[in-house]
């Protein structure tokens, strides 16, 4: 009966989909009755359990990235955060045309040289004293109007079908959390469901001090497990990626847990991830999906 019931629930939100934007590739159907299919042997064993779904958002929800925009062919589709906000005047250290020169020619390329885990984080730090209102506002703006157009058809069918049916989904990036969580009005989801690399504030205003664990390759593991752990009887069922080096160990991670309740198994999808990296073969779905949903609306009944 529970088994019938999720799948209901699947296709009422699959039909929802369809009807406002079209119908996303065919794996998303599968592979979201495949999760439900598995909540179900955990919900018959542990009918307390929390299931939650992970996600990672540049190039897995979102075509492109946030941060960094989206060029095709020599095409830019749109900006990234970090020049919009440089145009907008609200990066402190970089502003304007001048501004954004300095930081994609020269200081961003010599830090990634000397590593990611020293660039990324910079993307959050060189907001500090900026507002924390101000940039919120800005990213939202920002999203709604541009960056929502380009997020992937079959990937917002499955996070719907899956929230629809009583399965909790978490965003979990290497962005800054400052950016990915504008997000949260165009999927319907909560603001406390994103989890970016974080920087601490000062009451209203950004600082440079780096919150670790920072959410890239295995530190996207420990992000997990202390949400996991943030929920009681939190178990997590999926996880969705597009990149082995910064999302293979949280899709392994999910995938190969022992022991759930029920004997369920953990499902992790690979979303245009390239060449299967030795190791990853026997756990991931790989898919590839190309549809976006242009200027449609979503819209989710709770």
């Amino acid at each position: 009966m529970e088994i019938a019931k999720n799948i209901k629930l699947v296709a009422a939100a699959v039909a929802m989909a369809a009807a406002t934007c079209g119908a996303g590739e065919d794996h998303a159907k599968q592979i979201t009755e495949r999760i439900l299919q598995n909540v179900a042997k955990i919900k018959a064993a542990a009918p307390d359990a929390v299931p939650m779904a992970f996600w990672d958002f540049d190039g897995t929800i979102l075509k492109g990235d946030i941060t960094e925009g989206l060029e095709e062919n020599g095409v830019v589709r749109y900006k990234g955060i970090v020049q919009r906000t440089t145009e907008a005047g609200l990066c402190p250290v970089y502003r304007g045309e001048a501004g954004w020169r300095q930081y994609v020619e020269r200081d961003y390329p010599r830090m990634n040289a000397i590593g990611r885990w020293l660039a990324w984080p910079y993307n959050a730090q060189m907001y500090a004293g900026e507002s924390v209102v101000a940039i919120d506002a800005f990213c939202e703006a920002e999203c709604e109007a541009v960056y929502r157009k380009w997020y992937f058809t079959s990937s917002l069918e499955m996070l719907r079908a899956l929230e629809a049916a009583g399965v909790e989904n978490y965003i979990v990036s290497a962005s800054p959390e400052l950016f990915v969580r504008a997000a949260a009005k165009s999927l319907a989801l909560p603001r406390g469901r994103f989890r970016g690399i974080r920087v601490e504030l000062n009451g209203d205003r950004v600082t440079s001090n780096v919150v670790h664990p920072v959410p890239y390759g295995e530190g996207k593991v420990e992000n997990i497990r202390s949400i996991i752990l943030s929920r009681p009887n939190g178990v997590a069922v999926a996880a969705f990626g597009n990149s082995y080096s910064t999302d293979g160990a949280f899709l392994r991670y999910v995938a190969t847990q022992p022991s759930l309740p029920g004997g369920a198994a953990g499902t992790a999808v690979m979303i245009n991830g390239g060449k299967t990296v030795k190791g990853y073969t026997e756990h991931f779905i790989t898919v590839s999906q190309s549809e976006t949903v242009g200027g449609c609306s979503f819209v989710v009944a709770h």
